[in-house]
């Protein structure tokens, strides 16, 4: 197939896993196993200003001390140099996703954070991205860390790529590819 656009996820793909979930969640007071974001979409106002802060700290965190993900930047850049169109969607706020953007020296087509409309797993911004650079889903390909990843990417019509980087993960085979470092991308993609 050939594709004409890849939508990248941030945290855990471009960047190197870095945000303590457990800790933001032991900080908000979430439960374990409990999505952040939906966690505090429940709260009170109060609350969840309270949570806006927590979390904002360790984002904020994240995007200026992460290193790059193992082959992402030059991933990007391969992606970029064989004329595909890219996007960069993230549940992380739009000021830590340009922290990253800008620390790590990048651009893409189009950008979406959870402050630009319904997050993953919600397919809405894939199909607002593919709808802005003028490409059809089933010629996008989307790479993530994580399941919220591969469920957007899935009910977008999307070809949907696993970044595992070696661990067990219980929804491997929801996604359409699997790799393990992002060396293994461009390959992938044909490229």
């Amino acid at each position: 197939m050939r594709y004409e656009c890849v939508i990248f996820d941030m945290d855990g793909t471009l960047t190197c896993d870095y945000l303590d979930f457990q800790a933001i969640r032991a900080a908000m007071g979430v439960p374990a196993g409990t999505g952040v974001l939906e966690a505090m979409a429940a709260m009170s106002p109060s609350q969840r200003a309270r949570a806006e802060r927590i979390l904002d700290d360790h984002e904020m965190a994240a995007a200026r001390n992460a290193p790059p993900g193992d082959g992402a930047l030059e991933a990007v850049r391969e992606v970029q140099g064989a004329g595909l169109a890219t996007a960069l969607l993230t549940r992380n706020s739009r000021r830590a996703m340009l922290t990253v953007i800008q620390r790590f020296g990048l651009t893409f087509d189009v950008t979406f954070s959870r402050e630009d409309g319904p997050i993953k797993p919600s397919p809405q911004s894939i199909h607002e991205a593919c709808g802005l650079l003028g490409v059809a889903p089933s010629r996008t390909a989307c790479v993530g860390d994580w399941l919220f990843d591969i469920e957007a990417a899935n009910a977008a019509g999307c070809t949907s790529i696993l970044l595992a980087r070696g661990r067990d993960l219980p929804f491997t085979d929801q996604a359409d590819h699997v790799i393990e470092s992002m060396w293994e991308l461009p390959p992938i993609l044909g490229l």
